[in-house]
């Protein structure tokens, strides 16, 4: 079913690779707790490295200085046997494999995208520090929305920087941003046109007040005292009325 994604993305064949990476790997080289080898033994079924993309097969220019080392691209897809867990798999195969990682995580039909930003370790220059790890929500390949294919679409290496491989690599990224804030406007086209740091930081504020909406749920259950309930849900009201002037800023 991946191949539709892959399709989308608009490949060139000399990019192809194809190899199991072995979770032995992972083993030997991720300083692993018993739990989290626990939780490669059961939660993958295998790891391939799809594709690379490197000056050699793309025709574009490495970026390396003194923090940032982007030189190839991989393309790994992870098979899983069930959707759990999926953030720590991410950041184990993330901070094992030292280049910068597009993750395509694979379920039955359905398919979950990570991107993770690379620095080099000054501490220890064999090491990257990674953070701002982005994760698509989980996409049903076999039933597509009209957003889900907007944003397949949009995958379409040939559209992406070509200024060099970070610029490129921020381009898949800024891709799977735009996507889930599209999750909360309805309209992935709307959002493409909108500078991305403004995207970025509207839909974390909306997440984070979601949150917040969430919690006081919880504890509106289980107050039992009518004024406080009443507190409690003008709190909700008024927060819930933030986050939607937020998501009119998003879709202005």
């Amino acid at each position: 079913m991946t191949h539709k994604l892959y399709e989308k993305m608009n490949i060139p064949i000399g990019c192809e690779v194809g190899n199991t990476i072995f979770k032995k790997l992972f083993y030997e080289n991720g300083n692993m707790s018993s739990s989290d080898k626990e939780l490669f033994t059961n939660h993958i079924d295998k790891i391939v490295w799809k594709y690379s993309f490197k000056e050699e097969n793309l025709n574009i220019k490495a970026y390396k200085t003194d923090e940032l080392d982007y030189e190839e691209i991989a393309v790994i897809e992870v098979s899983l046997n069930n959707d759990k867990k999926y953030n720590r798999i991410a950041e184990i195969i993330q901070n094992t494999i030292p280049y910068p990682l597009i993750l395509i995580f694979v379920m039955g039909d359905k398919i979950l995208l990570n991107t993770a930003s690379k620095r080099i370790n000054k501490v220890d220059v064999s090491k990257n520090t990674v953070e701002d790890y982005i994760y698509s929500s989980w996409i049903n390949l076999s039933s597509l929305n009209d957003n889900e294919e907007k944003f397949l679409q949009s995958l379409n290496i040939r559209d992406f920087s070509f200024i060099n491989i970070y610029k490129f690599y921020c381009s898949f990224a800024d891709k799977v941003k735009i996507f889930n804030a599209s999750a909360i406007t309805g309209n992935f086209d709307n959002l493409k046109s909108k500078d991305i740091e403004e995207v970025e930081t509207l839909n974390a504020e909306i997440e984070s007040l979601n949150n917040e909406i969430e919690k006081l749920k919880i504890e509106l259950k289980k107050e039992q005292h009518f004024n406080k309930r009443l507190d409690i849900n003008v709190k909700i009201k008024n927060i819930e009325s933030k986050k939607d002037n937020l998501i009119e800023k998003l879709k202005a």
